[in-house]
């Protein structure tokens, strides 16, 4: 591939899509920007603010385009997601995280390793509500 294709629109100006070297990647519709994995994956946390079925089933429509990004599934590109958003520190992003991860627990085709670990972290955490965290340690039993 030797140009950017966006292929779903995330808001804000901003589009996901595959970069020229074949990675996910961020940017706007006429240029790619950067990498997903090199930028954090900041640019998916705004999806934190949607329901996470609705994403996974916009991102999943896409998948035959995206999958080519070197992520193997939707549902790997929100593990890489809800954990990059809760080890940023950044307390809004980290409480965003929480009901996603919840949620995932209770789903196939996440890495239940991967999200128990992140509910464990959770379930410990201060920066979450006791009733968010008790609801992180049910999950994880």
């Amino acid at each position: 591939m030797s140009e950017w294709k966006p292929v779903v629109y995330r808001g804000d100006g901003a589009w996901i899509g595959i970069m020229p070297d074949g990675r996910l990647g961020v940017g706007v519709e006429s240029e790619g920007r950067a990498t997903l994995t090199g930028s954090g994956f900041v640019p998916m946390w705004p999806y934190l603010e949607r329901d996470l079925p609705a994403v996974l089933a916009e991102l999943s429509r896409a998948w035959a385009d995206l999958g080519q990004g070197g992520v193997s599934s939707p549902e790997e590109l929100f593990e890489l997601t809800v954990e990059s958003a809760w080890k940023s520190g950044r307390s809004y992003w980290m409480q965003l995280a929480a009901p996603w991860a919840i949620e995932m627990s209770r789903r196939d085709g996440f890495d239940q390793d991967v999200v128990l670990r992140l509910l464990a972290e959770m379930a410990a955490s201060d920066v979450l509500s006791s009733g968010v965290r008790k609801q992180a340690q049910r999950a994880c039993e």
